[in-house]
């Protein structure tokens, strides 16, 4: 046991930086490219569209999201020479350095800390919700970095008391990678205005400053337009104390419910397999030994923790890939509980045998929710492949419109999201998939515009896609 920890302890940061690497890399092999779901062809489209400003084009227009995750992508993109893989490989680092930092963190507050590289690499890189967003064009895993390294230099300032400077920098980083980052890290800038004030650091303070304008500047020159426009969020806006007690809401997105109400679905983080199977066990030891937890840095750890989750709980939506942003700060927080876990005897005594049986298990897991994304990456491929000899018409969509426009097909297109239409003409295309849209969308403009269709067009069903999707040709009307 001791030569294993000591080897993995001696690599870990290799370890954890070589693995997701090494796991794109394979999927790319098996055709998955990290490019699914509307939020991943925006993150595209739009990083495209800065590379073509930075070569002299037309400026990227208006964004809903920051632009850190795009803006550095697409720096990797120029070097990669392919955009999609400089976005998942930036995802990739930030799962990776996350994970580093936070074991940084841990041997920060727990100086005799005995299983921490292990723990994190058990617990954090193969975190099923985790790794997922490692793999995957999508922003969480970066804006989960940046707070993780705020939190790091905030608790080595507080410690060591090193200068502030990266504190302020990497929670404007955040910010401006996901808005909602905002909400976890105010606790660690707001006591850290007040050690800036404490300590006489007016000057260190300044600096902080000016390099956070820094990392503002790509936000100011790109969407100064939409500077006050991040607080106009449908589900911000929709924020309220009653969505606790809720699981079932009618959004913009349409009819969505849950299992649980949203206040229990916060408490995934620390109960839910996605996140740690262990964790039931964990917060047994946490609750036994609370009273010792007194010290300042676990305690504003916990702060960030609960203010993010009473802020998630509010949001008439649930989202695993949402809560995984503070989900390095539950780890932390639990460390020293897993280390009273260890003391159960049978566990330290077949402790080699719990360590790949623990990784076997989060992987098996990590197969199930990722299987989901893998077949949508797939069944967009598909449907792109499909439709791809009927270019250069108009065509009806909902849902896989985005893939097809992201994967630069050449449509005229007509999302039937967002408005109703009654001018159909004769051979414009269909694509649809009415099984799939029938309940979550009932009442709603997709469902409505295909009831319209149907019951006043003929239409011919010309090519069969992958899980009830069609395309349709309109023929004339009834």
């Amino acid at each position: 046991m001791k030569l294993l920890k000591h080897w993995i302890s001696s690599y870990s940061n290799i370890l954890l930086l070589v693995i997701p690497l090494l796991t794109i890399l394979v999927l790319r092999v098996l055709g998955f490219d990290g490019l699914y779901g509307q939020d991943g062809y925006e993150y595209f489209k739009y990083t495209e569209a800065i590379k073509d400003y930075a070569l002299g084009g037309d400026h990227p227009g208006k964004f809903y999201w920051p632009v850190f995750y795009p803006l550095i992508g697409g720096f990797l993109g120029f070097i990669f020479n392919n955009t999609i893989l400089g976005l998942q490989i930036l995802s990739s680092i930030s799962l990776s350095v996350s994970c580093i930092y936070s074991l940084k963190a841990i041997k920060l507050l727990y100086p005799k800390q005995q299983f921490a590289s292990i723990y994190i690499l058990i617990f954090g890189l193969f975190c099923p919700y985790l790794f997922k967003i490692g793999l995957v064009v999508m922003s969480d895993a970066t804006s989960m970095m940046f707070v993780v390294l705020c939190l790091y230099y905030f608790l080595k300032s507080y410690k060591e008391q090193t200068s502030l400077v990266f504190v302020f920098f990497f929670a404007t980083c955040a910010v401006m990678t996901r808005y909602a980052a905002l909400v976890i890290v105010f606790p660690l800038i707001s006591y850290g205005l007040y050690l800036v004030l404490k300590r006489k650091a007016i000057s260190q303070f300044l600096v902080a400053i000016l390099i956070s304008s820094i990392a503002i500047l790509p936000f100011v020159l790109l969407q100064w337009d939409a500077l006050f426009k991040a607080g106009s969020n449908y589900f911000l806006n929709s924020w309220s104390v009653t969505n606790f007690f809720k699981s079932s809401y009618t959004t913009i997105d349409g009819l969505q419910s849950y299992f649980l109400p949203n206040i229990l679905y916060t408490l995934y983080v620390f109960l839910h397999p996605g996140f740690i199977f262990i964790g039931i066990f964990l917060c047994f030891f946490t609750i036994k030994k609370y009273k010792s937890f007194n010290h300042f840095s676990w305690k504003i750890t916990e702060l960030c923790i609960l203010l993010y989750l009473i802020f998630m709980a509010g949001i008439p939506f649930q989202n695993p890939r949402i809560l995984g942003l503070v989900f390095p700060f539950v780890l932390i927080l639990l460390y020293h509980s897993y280390e009273e876990l260890l003391k159960v005897k049978w566990l330290k005594t077949y402790y080699i045998p719990f360590i790949i049986s623990a990784i076997l298990f989060q992987l098996f897991l990590f197969n199930r929710t990722f299987s989901s994304i893998y077949k949508r990456n797939t069944l967009e491929n598909e449907i792109v492949n499909l439709v791809k000899p009927y270019q250069g018409q108009k065509l009806y969509s909902f849902d896989v419109d985005i893939a097809l426009k992201g994967r630069g097909l050449n449509f005229e297109y007509k999302n039937m999201f967002f408005e109703i239409y009654n001018d159909f003409k004769e051979a414009d295309l269909v694509l649809f998939n009415p099984n799939k849209f029938s309940k979550q969308w009932n009442d709603k403009n997709p469902m409505l515009n295909w009831e319209y269709l149907k019951d006043n067009y003929r239409m011919k069903s010309i090519e069969d896609g992958p899980d009830g999707w069609k395309l349709y040709k309109i023929q004339n009307k009834k």
